[in-house]
């Protein structure tokens, strides 16, 4: 069996609440979150920042790019094998309240019980190393897609599902979940294409 899957159960939930309690001085940072969750890896990172895109605030102008660019510099690194996240100062900076922190784990609490109720360790196989990278580097072009997506009134929806559901894959090394992104990717790839034609037929 491929020891370095991921095998964490901490459900999502409660991950969640050890990065909201962790806000500092009235707010919290990308440093704050990736401190907590760096031995635990990047599954988690992927899931929440994936997350993040599909509640309200994702709606809010450039926070889709400027995630997007998060995500690229942690699956890069996935993809070459780091064990832990590194992400630099101007990201680590980034933050928001501790008030919007908590009312959107609020709003997201719900999601996240079931998530935990549904998501299971099976079809392993499909969560090899390979396969994990071949997720990362999804993520990288799925991260790339939302510049052009952002205009598309909830046209990131569909590449942030895409990165969350390989997120819990890893975490869970649940294949179903595997093919789910998967079909995501396929999503977005046909959502792309449709803009795209429609942009350069007008």
């Amino acid at each position: 069996m491929d020891e370095s899957i991921e095998t964490s159960k901490t459900p999502m939930i409660d991950i969640i609440d050890d990065i909201v309690a962790d806000a500092r001085d009235g707010e919290l940072t990308l440093g704050d979150v990736l401190d907590d969750l760096g031995d635990r890896s990047y599954g988690p990172l992927f899931f929440i920042l994936g997350l993040i895109i599909l509640l309200p605030i994702g709606a809010v102008p450039g926070v889709p790019i400027v995630l997007g660019g998060v995500l690229v510099i942690l699956a890069v690194q996935f993809v070459f094998g780091l064990k832990h996240p590194w992400m630099p100062d101007r990201f680590r900076h980034l933050s928001v309240t501790a008030e919007k922190a908590q009312a959107a784990r609020q709003r997201a609490a719900p999601f996240l019980r079931a998530v935990d109720r549904v998501v299971d360790t099976r079809v392993v196989w499909i969560v090899s190393r390979p396969m994990r990278v071949f997720a990362a580097v999804s993520i990288i072009l799925l991260s790339l897609t939302m510049i052009p997506l952002e205009f598309v009134p909830f046209g990131v929806a569909v590449p942030a599902a895409a990165v969350s559901a390989f997120g819990l894959a890893i975490v869970a090394r649940d294949g179903v979940l595997m093919m789910v992104a998967l079909g995501f990717v396929g999503g977005t790839s046909w959502l792309l294409t449709s803009v795209w034609a429609m942009v350069f037929s007008a």
